[in-house]
């Protein structure tokens, strides 16, 4: 349990739960293969050392290092897309370790059969399109040296029928791949998109298309730690609809939705760009408005009131008009959200009780 322990530790070294998961991903495949690629050539240079050829060990050492550099790259904190470059740094030290295979030949002209890694890898930590770029340079080099005249590029000798179909399959792996990662991101993309349009609509209320319950208190939260923290003045309104049932009793609901609609979409072109509203309840609206103090949300919420009273509404083509009440609250610095959202809706209940169709600053009594 230890040594998986370790392992796992060892493969999410550079994760962080606020990266995206392709980030995260990333890191974690070049943890791995940083450890495969050192512990291997490593292995192999060594053995290269045993049999004394001095040339090969000293490529698959220096290329171990390049490697294991690339796992202390991911370790650094203080380097910005630290993955990225160590990403960059594998890909190249696999590459420029190709390239010496196919010069030098390997064990008994075996090294060129290493270059199928290049793909996946340069494709994974490049992407598409500048794996591909990677790649196509690649290719070039080698074949440049494959069929340089009289192999003067080459240490090693190859016919031709294997040079020609070594680049031919190497060619189609590399087309093959590239088509798997044009066809990975598509997905992902699609993916993240449709991630995207579910959390959204977690958020907005369907019917107004203001933000809902959840996504309010998301922004709640946030507005209420920067005034606190920067002490600002900050203030909300809660609205709700004057006599709502008496509207969905004598004309259905489908024109009291209508009705919440329509004042939704009033309230969100009135407002200001860097104020929120949302449906908080069945015909209940707040408002956030930062930097705001109680008399100037008291003129916001006057204006937006009077705008209500004087829009025209109608049911099968008869006009009929509608209020709305507004309670007005300065949140104070001690005050708590539920606590701010109370002695709103406070305000809201002076309104209700004061004849409706008023806006009612709440001011908290001092004990």
């Amino acid at each position: 349990m230890k040594l998986e322990q370790l392992i796992r530790n060892y493969l999410n070294t550079g994760t962080n739960r606020n990266n995206d998961p392709e980030k995260n991903q990333q890191i974690l495949v070049a943890n791995l293969f940083g450890f495969i690629g050192y512990t291997l050539t490593l292995i192999m240079g060594l053995a290269a050392v045993i049999r004394q050829d001095n040339l090969l060990a000293t490529v698959l050492l220096i290329a171990s290092t390049l490697f294991f550099t690339s796992r202390l790259i991911l370790v650094n904190k203080r380097l910005k897309n630290a993955y990225r470059v160590s990403g960059s740094l594998v890909t190249i030290s696999l590459m420029l370790l190709m390239v010496y295979l196919i010069y030098a030949g390997g064990v008994h002209g075996t090294g060129p059969l290493w270059i199928y890694i290049v793909p996946p890898v340069a494709l994974f930590f490049g992407g598409l399109r500048k794996g591909t770029r990677s790649i196509g340079l690649f290719i070039l080099a080698i074949s440049f040296m494959l069929f340089y005249p009289n192999n003067a590029l080459l240490a090693a000798s190859y016919s031709f029928e294997f040079k020609s179909r070594l680049l031919y399959s190497f060619l189609t792996v590399s087309l093959l791949f590239a088509f798997y990662e044009y066809s990975r991101q598509k997905s992902y993309k699609q993916s993240l998109q449709i991630s995207r349009k579910f959390e959204n609509q977690a958020r907005v209320d369907l019917l107004s298309g203001l933000l809902n319950r959840r996504g309010m208190s998301e922004v709640l939260e946030a507005e209420f730690s920067r005034a606190i923290r920067h002490k600002k003045e900050l203030s909300l309104i809660m609205c709700d609809i004057d006599h709502f049932k008496i509207i969905n009793d004598q004309s259905g609901h489908q024109i009291g939705d209508q009705v919440i609609e329509q004042i939704a979409q009033t309230f969100k072109t009135a407002l200001r760009q860097h104020d929120n509203v949302a449906r908080w309840g069945g015909e209940e609206y707040l408002f956030l408005l930062p930097e705001t103090n109680e008399q100037q949300a008291f003129i916001i919420a006057e204006k937006l009131r009077t705008t209500i009273a004087e829009k025209h509404f109608y049911d099968n083509g008869r006009p009929f008009n509608v209020t709305v009440s507004m309670g007005v609250y300065q949140v104070n610095q001690s005050d708590s959200i539920n606590h701010a959202i109370t002695l709103a809706d406070k305000g809201l209940y002076l309104a209700k009780n004061s004849g409706r169709n008023r806006s009612v600053i709440h001011v908290e009594q001092s004990v």
